[in-house]
Protein backbone atom coordinates (compact mmCIF):
# COMPACT_ATOMS: atom_id res chain seq x y z
CA UNK A 1 0.00 0.00 0.00
CA UNK A 2 2.66 1.88 0.67
CA UNK A 3 4.63 1.63 -2.58
CA UNK A 4 0.86 2.30 -4.55
CA UNK A 5 0.70 5.93 -2.91
CA UNK A 6 4.26 6.57 -3.31
CA UNK A 7 3.63 5.96 -6.48
CA UNK A 8 0.91 8.39 -7.23
CA UNK A 9 2.45 10.39 -5.06
CA UNK A 10 5.30 11.07 -7.62
CA UNK A 11 3.08 10.62 -10.58
CA UNK A 12 0.86 13.72 -9.66
CA UNK A 13 4.70 15.76 -8.54
CA UNK A 14 6.19 14.86 -12.39
CA UNK A 15 2.74 16.26 -13.82
CA UNK A 16 2.79 19.39 -12.27
CA UNK A 17 5.44 21.76 -12.61
CA UNK A 18 7.88 22.13 -9.81
CA UNK A 19 7.80 25.61 -9.47
CA UNK A 20 4.24 25.02 -8.00
CA UNK A 21 5.34 22.74 -5.56
CA UNK A 22 8.45 25.28 -3.93
CA UNK A 23 5.12 27.40 -2.95
CA UNK A 24 4.56 25.10 0.16
CA UNK A 25 2.54 22.12 0.28
CA UNK A 26 1.11 22.38 -2.83
CA UNK A 27 1.46 18.54 -4.30
CA UNK A 28 -1.01 17.29 -1.04
CA UNK A 29 -3.81 19.24 -2.86
CA UNK A 30 -4.15 16.84 -5.79
CA UNK A 31 -2.69 13.41 -4.40
CA UNK A 32 -6.29 12.32 -3.01
CA UNK A 33 -8.06 13.01 -6.20
CA UNK A 34 -5.15 11.73 -8.60
CA UNK A 35 -5.32 8.55 -6.52
CA UNK A 36 -9.10 8.32 -6.96
CA UNK A 37 -9.31 9.78 -10.71
CA UNK A 38 -6.47 9.39 -12.40
CA UNK A 39 -5.34 5.76 -11.10
CA UNK A 40 -5.06 4.26 -14.37
CA UNK A 41 -3.35 7.73 -16.26
CA UNK A 42 0.42 6.81 -17.51
CA UNK A 43 2.32 9.65 -15.40
CA UNK A 44 4.23 12.20 -17.77
CA UNK A 45 3.78 14.80 -20.21
CA UNK A 46 1.18 16.46 -17.99
CA UNK A 47 -1.49 13.50 -18.28
CA UNK A 48 -2.45 13.24 -14.49
CA UNK A 49 -3.15 17.22 -15.11
CA UNK A 50 -5.22 16.62 -18.25
CA UNK A 51 -6.87 13.88 -16.77
CA UNK A 52 -7.86 16.30 -13.38
CA UNK A 53 -8.96 19.31 -15.35
CA UNK A 54 -11.40 16.99 -17.63
CA UNK A 55 -12.65 15.80 -14.11
CA UNK A 56 -12.85 19.40 -12.30
CA UNK A 57 -16.77 18.83 -11.37
CA UNK A 58 -15.34 15.91 -9.10
CA UNK A 59 -12.39 17.74 -7.57
CA UNK A 60 -11.62 18.91 -4.15
CA UNK A 61 -11.76 22.86 -3.67
CA UNK A 62 -8.18 23.28 -3.33
CA UNK A 63 -7.07 20.40 -6.11
CA UNK A 64 -9.47 22.37 -8.24
CA UNK A 65 -8.01 25.85 -7.57
CA UNK A 66 -4.61 24.26 -8.13
CA UNK A 67 -5.80 22.72 -11.49
CA UNK A 68 -7.41 25.96 -13.15
CA UNK A 69 -4.56 27.88 -11.95
CA UNK A 70 -1.61 25.72 -13.68
CA UNK A 71 -4.08 25.01 -17.23
CA UNK A 72 -3.80 29.19 -17.13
Amino acid sequence: MVRYIALIAAIVVSSVPSVTFAQGGDHNRCRADAERLCAGVERGHGRILECLAGQKDKLSGDCRKLVESLKK
